[in-house]
């Protein structure tokens, strides 16, 4: 998130700055050009007029001392030719020949001056060559002057300009882009605590207190949120510690009811009836008693799984595919059973007590068999699944379930309508979605391919 603040910023930091350092940049540039061209026009100038003197006159000694000196001040070489390309005098390794000469007279011809010189840059040639016409009379030149400019001292000069520009940009540009990066930290630091509350929360782990912290508005949802969060975390604690006590304060009652019906007197044929539904109903409440009980002490065990996961408590061994196979055949696979079959992989291990596995197993097998049906068919999956996952699935081939029953079978105590005559809770899928969770893993209700119901968990396997 932070990124996402910082990088459109400093984007449009980093272009308002290239719009103010570009105009300093030409302009520093532009200057010391200006200052290079006035200079070689005045030299130019100055050759050009002593090569009128020296053709008037015949004398050429004031001339060639000219070239001379300046070309031991400034190291730059000075070529005049005539029209008919004789050279009138030269000093430096400037010829004739020399491609750039020559596109210079071709280009200007020889009335034209060419005292321009391009902006000089940090990456500029070393050297320009300019001309100037040596006039005789308006608009007729018996030669021209080429000077071939140094822009060696100029390129220095500019790229000293520039650096005097571009590192104190550059400096501001990093401090500003370290200020925003604190900014950003100290504004979506309480962000970051929040998210991770809510994660925790949604996980219905015990969320932290978020740090308080960053600008006024998030301290106080910071601190709502905390409020909050201990609230909610209390009344699901409460939620959970009223099913487990109820369910515990219910079996006295419930084993003083079922003694004192046992011990009536022999009923007559007419309270036969009416005393077998008493002993039915007592026994759906037991069950449900049983069944609340399993399904507090798995949300217990969720609990426990993420404070051991937090503390880094030694796990232990995780269940094989032999260990599910071998339970299977053992508890499934007597004579007159139900067909239940098992496909494992033998490399995928479970990252949870073999105890666990036996026990989910059993719940969605026995859940397989109840709901699908005499003569159906059971399949119990363990395969690889994600990058250090496993995949659990107990399948069968019965009616299954509709899509819109599908949205409700983890729902605690939600039956389908279509299986009321078959004795049940509706707790069984909610306890095992705890033992999942617990384990770190997640559970799916969806429709199996062979037409019934496929219960899929995603479990953590050994060592990921």
């Amino acid at each position: 998130m932070r990124s996402r603040i910082v990088a459109p910023l400093m984007t449009l930091v980093v272009a308002v700055a290239v719009l103010l350092v570009l105009p300093s940049l030409q302009t520093v540039s532009r200057e010391r050009t200006n200052e290079l061209e006035l200079q070689r026009r005045e030299v130019l100038d100055r050759v050009a007029s002593l090569t009128r003197l020296a053709v008037e006159t015949g004398d050429a000694v004031p001339l060639e001392r000219y070239l001379v000196r300046h070309h031991d001040l400034h190291g730059e070489s000075l070529l005049v030719i005539d029209t008919t390309e004789q050279v009138l005098a030269g000093v430096g390794g400037l010829d004739p020949d020399d491609p750039r000469v020559e596109r210079r007279t071709r280009d200007s011809g020889y009335n034209v001056p060419f005292r321009e010189v391009e902006p000089v840059l940090p990456w500029s040639s070393a050297t320009a060559v300019l001309s100037v016409p040596v006039e005789v009379s308006r608009d007729v030149a018996s030669g021209v002057v080429l000077l071939e400019a140094d822009l060696t001292d100029a390129r220095d000069d500019v790229r000293r300009g520039w650096l005097g520009i571009v590192v104190p940009a550059l400096l501001g540009l990093l401090a500003l882009f370290w200020v925003t990066l604190r900014a950003a930290r100290w504004i979506l630091r309480p962000v970051h605590a929040l998210e991770a509350a809510t994660h925790a929360l949604t996980q219905q782990e015990a969320p932290a207190a978020v740090a308080v912290g960053g600008p006024p508005e998030l301290r106080r949802l910071a601190s709502s949120f905390t409020t909050m969060a201990g609230t909610l975390s209390a009344t699901l604690a409460q939620q959970r510690d009223l099913v487990s006590n109820t369910s515990h304060q219910l079996r006295n009652p419930l084993a003083a009811v079922r003694l004192n019906v046992d011990l009536l007197p022999a009923p007559t044929d007419a309270d036969r009836q009416r005393l077998a539904a008493v002993q039915a109903d007592l026994d759906r409440l037991d069950h449900t008693v049983d069944r609340l009980l399993g399904l507090a002490e798995a949300e217990h065990r969720v609990m426990e799984a993420r404070a051991a996961r937090l503390g880094d408590a030694p796990a232990e061994p995780g269940a094989t595919a032999d260990r599910v196979r071998a339970h299977v055949a053992a508890r499934w696979g007597g004579p007159g059973g139900p067909a239940v079959r098992v496909t494992a992989d033998d490399d995928v291990v479970l990252a949870l007590p073999a105890a666990e596995v036996v026990e989910v197993v059993d719940a969605l097998v026995e859940n397989a068999v109840k709901y699908a049906g005499p003569g159906a068919h059971v399949e119990v999956g363990l395969r690889a699944g994600a990058p250090g996952r496993a995949v659990l699935e107990v399948a069968d081939d019965g009616d299954g379930l509709t899509d819109e029953e599908l949205a409700h079978a983890r729902e605690r105590f939600w039956r389908s309508s279509r299986h009321v005559e078959h004795p049940g809770t509706g707790l069984g899928l909610a306890i095992v979605d705890a033992l999942a969770r617990a384990a770190g893993g997640s559970m799916t209700v969806a429709r199996a391919a062979a037409g019934g119901l496929a219960v899929r968990l995603d479990l953590p396997r050994d060592g990921a």
